[in-house]
């Protein structure tokens, strides 16, 4: 995912992770060692996971401008494929 951050340099693209049920000092030290630049909440008490009905991992929704989900994926996936690079594409296309 982070090569998709470093192509897709655009301020209306953000890839978050969210560490559930995780400590902070663990998530931190995880970005170091794997030198990964983007954002990571932190949620001890799984409030967001639920609020999205995630039961288990790995999963990436697509959220448009508006805060809406657009697209889910409930598997790993290689966001390097052309076909991931044309989705999101597509998404950042849409009318601001």
């Amino acid at each position: 995912m982070a090569k998709l951050s470093e192509e897709f340099k655009n301020p209306d693209f953000v890839l978050l992770k969210v560490a559930t049920k995780e400590k902070e000092k663990d998530v931190i030290k995880y970005k170091k060692e794997h030198n990964f630049s983007s954002p990571i909440l932190v949620e001890e008490d799984a409030a967001v996971s639920t609020a999205y009905g995630v039961w288990n991992r790995p999963q990436t929704f697509f959220i448009n401008r508006e805060g809406k989900i657009v697209g889910r994926v409930l598997k790993e996936m290689d966001w390097t494929s052309k076909n991931m690079k044309d989705l999101i594409e597509y998404l950042l296309k849409e009318k601001k």
